[in-house]
């Protein structure tokens, strides 16, 4: 029987295929490049207000990312709050989806000082001003500060996942 973790290529092998998991799902924040970073205005109902982008065609595919400060606070360990990103042009929606923030703090106060989220990654069919909205989707359970709208250019799209075979 062959170790495959016993000798040295097994274990580059093993680290390759951490970092490889540990990166899926950066395309957003770590692929392309920063293009602008606005600050966000918190509303009444505990999202953002509109804030405004121009866009361009040759920016495509485009990644929207939220970044913000939180705290360790033992009230809010293991909650999150949960939005749902709106980008539109002219009144009509160009895409949407929703997504988490939530406080890693652990029981012994430890935490990362930030947060970094892919909020969208979409393509620009035509240049323009685009409204970014930000609402949530539930109650608010983690207090976030400093928050910005972090727009990345030609980022690399995620892989599309296997559709599973249509039932019969």
């Amino acid at each position: 029987m062959t170790r495959v973790f016993g000798n040295r290529w097994g274990t580059r092998l093993a680290a390759a295929c951490a970092a490889a998991l540990l990166l899926m799902g950066c395309e957003g924040v770590m692929t392309g490049a920063a293009v602008e970073s606005v600050a966000l205005e918190a509303d009444a109902v505990g999202g953002y207000k509109p804030v405004q982008l121009a866009l361009t065609a040759d920016m495509s595919p485009v990644a929207l990312n939220l970044r913000a400060e939180h705290g360790s606070e033992p009230h809010e360990m293991g909650k999150w709050n949960r939005y749902r990103a709106t980008l539109s042009r002219g009144g009509t929606t160009v895409a949407s989806g929703e997504f988490n923030i939530n406080n890693t703090a652990t029981p012994d106060g430890v935490s990362a000082p930030y947060a970094v989220q892919t909020m969208l990654i979409t393509r620009i069919g035509e240049s323009g001003e685009y409204e970014l909205t930000i609402r949530p989707v539930k109650p608010v359970e983690v207090a976030l500060k400093g928050v910005r709208v972090e727009v990345r250019r030609n980022v690399q799209e995620p892989p599309a996942l296997p559709m599973a075979p249509a039932k019969p």
